[in-house]
């Protein structure tokens, strides 16, 4: 591939596609880069050396349908279990959606007769393309624990929530200072081209993920299965807003999530059979089109013959 089109692929990139985003940071050739995102996270006193990755429980395209999902599950050496969620449309019930995904995994930990010490901490990481707080507009960091009403001291460490709100980051404008603002700045891609050349020059993480990044776009499987995430994304965009519009003009809330995952559904549907022609039109194997599509063998012959 020329340089001119692999430059022209990295610059239109949405780095928090599902597909890109695990390419970078759930691989074990180089979690080097997800502990160093994890560290800036939490800080230089709760530093973690290395980390094992773990089963994702989800594919939110594949599977369900839902656009939230676990990208990465790790398990720090010490025992405490991170979860990693790239999100970027907002929805109603964000905070009881991720404590029902922590406390899974906390309370998954030990089975009947295990005594109660060997839980270990989970922390969850949600990076938002989405502004959550609204009554913090300067504040792109949240932090939530359980705390001590009377005392606002934290007594029970094992659960903590953590939300990186990226437009917010985009707002302030300001020159990325810390290993964490520039991470997030590299995911949120604040600044264009020249904003990331210009992190890359101060940052050598950031630098070998922007080379990373060409080997990503210049892998076929992942650069169709990169434009399946993006298409599967905008459908599932374009259906919210006709049902919201239809289901304001019906005044019938009940109907409207049951509208949405219909729509949802079927967008879906049409992305992937529009896919598997494509790929088919290419000469890709069968197989590769299977696991790219998700769609199955005979579905597939059906669409392209």
């Amino acid at each position: 591939m020329s340089r001119d089109r692999i430059d022209e692929r990295t610059a239109t990139l949405n780095r928090l596609n599902d597909r890109l985003f695990k390419f970078i940071f759930a691989s074990e050739h180089h979690k080097d880069i997800l502990i160093r995102f994890l560290n800036s996270v939490l800080g230089e006193d709760r530093q973690i050396e290395d980390l094992d990755y773990m089963d994702r429980e989800f594919d939110p395209f594949l599977e369900d349908g839902k656009i939230s999902h676990f990208d990465v599950r790790a398990r720090g050496r010490d025992g405490r279990i991170f979860h990693v969620e790239v999100q970027v449309a907002k929805e109603p019930h964000i905070f009881k959606r991720s404590l029902f995904y922590v406390m899974n995994s906390y309370v998954t930990q030990i089975r009947q007769g295990d005594s109660y010490g060997a839980l270990h901490p989970v922390i969850f990481v949600g990076i938002l393309n989405f502004e959550l707080l609204e009554d913090k507009p300067q504040s792109y960091h949240s932090v939530h624990r359980l705390l001590d009403t009377e005392t606002y001291r934290c007594y029970c460490e094992d659960i903590e929530l953590h939300y990186l709100e990226i437009p917010k980051l985009k707002k302030l404008r300001k020159t990325p200072q810390t290993g964490l603002e520039r991470m997030l700045s590299y995911m949120g891609g604040i600044g264009g081209v020249e904003g990331l050349k210009q992190l890359a020059s101060r940052d050598a993480d950031i630098e070998r993920i922007l080379k990373l990044e060409e080997m990503f776009v210049t892998d076929p499987q992942q650069w169709v299965g990169y434009l399946m995430r993006e298409r599967a994304q905008t459908d599932y965009e374009h259906s919210l807003s006709e049902q919201l519009r239809e289901a304001k003009e019906r005044g019938l809330q009940d109907g409207l999530q049951q509208g949405l995952q219909q729509g949802l559904q079927q967008g879906l549907r049409t992305a992937r059979e529009e896919m598997a022609r494509n790929l088919s039109a290419r000469g890709l194997a069968m197989d590769i089109i299977v696991e790219t599509t998700g769609l199955s063998e005979e579905e597939i012959r059906g669409i392209v013959s």
